[in-house]
């Protein structure tokens, strides 16, 4: 299965040159209600109440795990002007089996289940308040299988319906025994490599070369060179070719005249 991933230029290349994809924490995602969907419902036997479980499990998965947002489709246009630097930026496909993202014991959700569920409506009061025990279990031993399913994808796999549009599947990681410096905020270990952004962690996972099989070009790549000092009309195009030169699909997109979609042609930036 490939899935997609809208960028800007810039952060295409460092991408590319690294082979490596970014996976958030929960709380520095763009939508405020990330991780309050568990549905857990108040009872007179419980002295937590539903709020304060809720709260509890968003910081316990938000600090535990790292989500990386993909997406089904490389030519949807208002992800192209939300994500993809208002169509200046790059689409990037990779094979999710080549990546390692579909492996059910090193990803806490693997891609082939990590489809968002958008609804109306929150889950409602029908879930039990978690206990000491299983909210302790977060980040330790709580694993992929059927039984703990249910609490995973209510953390990480419900979004309310105007996020629809997105098409996003998920993969989801453990980075809770990562040995990075925690003071520092930066760092590499093994596969991964730990960064700051805008003053926020960014755990950063190596994959190989053969995962990235697609590149779509934005239909306003080239304003890139008007609007930086860095880039020059040169520059791109030797990255262009740099990267035509690689075994991999590279598209350039472009509005139908028939229609209101975006259609994706071979790009000539292959000699």
């Amino acid at each position: 299965m490939i899935l997609y991933k809208y960028m800007s230029l810039g952060a295409a290349r460092k991408v590319i040159d690294t082979l490596s994809l970014g996976f958030s924490c929960l709380e520095d995602l763009n939508d405020p209600f990330e991780g309050t969907a568990f549905g857990f419902k108040d009872s007179g036997k419980s002295t937590i109440s539903a709020s304060i479980a809720t709260n509890a499990c968003r910081n316990r998965f938000s600090r535990k795990y790292g989500v990386l947002s993909l997406t089904r489709q490389p030519l949807n246009a208002l992800m192209w002007s939300h994500y993809g630097d208002s169509h200046q930026g790059v689409v990037l496909g990779f094979d999710c089996d080549l990546a390692g993202f579909s492996d059910p014991q090193s990803n806490v959700i693997p891609s082939q289940y990590g489809e968002m569920i958008y609804s109306a409506t929150k889950p409602h009061k029908d879930l039990p308040v978690i206990n000491d025990h299983e909210l302790m279990d977060i980040g330790g031993s709580l694993r992929f299988d059927s039984n703990t399913f249910n609490l995973m994808k209510r953390a990480f796999l419900y979004k309310s319906l105007e996020w629809a549009y997105e098409e996003e599947v998920r993969i989801v990681k453990n980075i809770e025994n990562i040995p990075f410096s925690y003071h520092t905020g930066v760092g590499r270990y093994g596969e991964w490599n730990k960064m700051t952004v805008s003053g926020r962690p960014l755990y950063c996972f190596d994959v190989p070369e053969s995962a990235l099989k697609e590149i779509y070009l934005g239909r306003h790549l080239y304003r890139n060179v008007t609007k930086s000092n860095s880039i020059t009309d040169e520059n791109l195009k030797g990255v262009l070719q740099s990267w035509g030169r690689k075994d991999i699909k590279m598209m350039q997109c472009e509005p139908d005249v028939h229609s209101w979609s975006l259609v994706a042609r071979p790009s000539i930036n292959k000699s």
